[in-house]
């Protein structure tokens, strides 16, 4: 998934969002539709023995903190890969996980799902990530030529 300026929260980790229940176009319902990261969240959950990545390209093209919201403090892990701090899941949040076998009323990234992201450091239309979301990662620089011969070749 890649960031960009208007992206949310309920984008991210999930909203209501009206549906169409049945033929008729006039009867509209509201259904609870998770976000990529929930998505990943749940599954990562239901199988334990396989590792899931969440892949964010441009994270810094959106106001993280406001994107990240409340998963902002699972982000902190401890030396068994699972979150630190716990945070309360909403309801909706809880009938989605039950319907997929999960009963939980706190969330705990699990330690076989890892979230990377890239960011371009010289884009000049970017949001500034605060010092608080910066240390809940590891960072590496890749330079734009890493991996290409010197014809530009890979």
């Amino acid at each position: 998934m890649t960031f960009h300026p208007n992206y949310s929260n309920a984008q991210f980790v999930g909203t209501y969002t009206p549906i169409q229940e049945s033929s008729d176009e006039k009867q509209i319902a509201y259904q609870y539709v998770p976000g990529p990261f929930m998505r990943i969240y749940a599954a990562a959950k239901q199988n334990p023995n396989n590792n899931y990545l969440l892949l964010i390209e441009e994270i810094n093209r959106a106001n993280v903190a406001a994107v990240f919201g409340d998963v902002f403090q699972l982000l902190d892990r401890n030396a068994d890969g699972e979150s630190e701090y716990k945070v309360a899941a909403s309801e909706d949040i809880k009938k989605y996980l039950a319907k997929k076998g999960i009963y939980e009323d706190e969330l705990s990234i699990p330690s076989n799902m890892y979230i990377w992201a890239t960011m371009n450091t010289s884009d000049q239309s970017l949001f500034p990530i605060d010092s608080a979301f910066k240390r809940r990662w590891d960072w590496k620089y890749i330079p734009i030529s890493e991996g290409k011969t010197k014809t530009g070749e890979k």
